[in-house]
């Protein structure tokens, strides 16, 4: 009967060992899955930001261009707003 309690402790023990590996290797992959994400905000905030610069700059050279683009847009979300 000794024999069985003993293996039943070795093997708790190793069961343990494998959980607490477990933990760290996923506590590991969640970080790495932080930063990627973070990277991924980052580059997509950049490029929303060369996106607002050039679309700006388009602005300021073809202002005409821009008040009748507007104006279009805003009358089709007049008109699409009514139904």
């Amino acid at each position: 009967m000794a024999m069985f309690s003993r293996n039943a402790d070795d093997i708790q023990g190793d069961v343990e060992a494998q959980i607490a590996a477990l933990r760290k290797e996923i506590s590991k992959i969640s970080a790495s899955l932080s930063d990627l994400g973070s990277e991924r905000f980052d580059e997509m905030k950049r490029s929303a930001s060369r996106q607002a610069r050039y679309a700006a700059d388009t602005a300021k050279e073809n202002p005409v261009a821009t008040v009748a683009i507007i104006a279009a847009a805003a009358l089709l979300l007049g008109l699409f707003s009514r139904r």
